[in-house]
């Protein structure tokens, strides 16, 4: 009876060992035919504003015009107080893959006195544009709607409060106001409207 237990038993452990190389060989000969290769093509970043790329990694700055209201008092084509200026920015994201969220940081004389300009509103008839702080408006350039140039409209104001009796030199366009752009890929959070006074 002992001989034919070993014998089972080294029966059994060849029939174990074949197993185990068999179904190992097999699982080797499966892994070794499998290969993954991964191809992605990531999406272009491309803004111009006013005609002027700036997704470059420098900061650019991007001369701005305006249209003004002729004044009585006033050469044509000057400002002075009481005028009403209008600055249209154009912003072509065609050239891109990724909606856009933009904010524009708007430095006029309620923030910064030594400014001339207080911003009357910021406007678009492309865009939605949301207050999101004190200085701050942003809006959003979805996917769908990035083959088309959008203008965002900025009115003025040099408010006659009395204060400039005469001038002693002639004020630059940093006196008048200050427009900060900031251009991120827009990734679907809410743009929170500003709550402050």
């Amino acid at each position: 009876m002992n001989g034919k237990k070993k014998t089972i038993l080294v029966i059994s452990l060849l029939i174990f060992c074949f197993a185990y190389l068999t179904v190992r060989g097999i699982q080797g000969a499966y892994e070794s035919a499998i290969s993954g290769e991964v191809d992605n093509t990531v999406a272009k970043w491309s803004i111009k504003v006013n005609n002027q790329e700036i997704t470059s990694e420098s900061t650019e700055e991007i001369p701005l015009t305006y249209t003004v209201t002729d004044l009585t008092n006033v050469r044509s084509g000057k400002v002075g107080p009481g005028a009403n200026l209008n600055y249209p920015i154009q912003i072509d994201a065609s050239g891109s893959e990724v909606a856009i969220k933009l904010t524009f940081t708007i430095t006029d004389k309620t923030i910064n006195p030594d400014k001339v300009l207080t911003l009357t509103g910021v406007t678009s008839s492309d865009l939605t544009i949301v207050r999101t702080g004190e200085a701050s408006y942003s809006t959003v350039i979805a996917k769908d709607v990035l083959n088309s140039v959008k203008t965002v409209n900025m009115a003025m104001t040099w408010v006659d409060d009395g204060s400039l009796v005469e001038y002693s030199e002639e004020s630059t366009a940093d006196d008048f106001v200050e427009i900060t752009l900031n251009a991120i890929q827009y990734t679907g959070e809410a743009l929170v409207p500003y709550s402050g006074s």
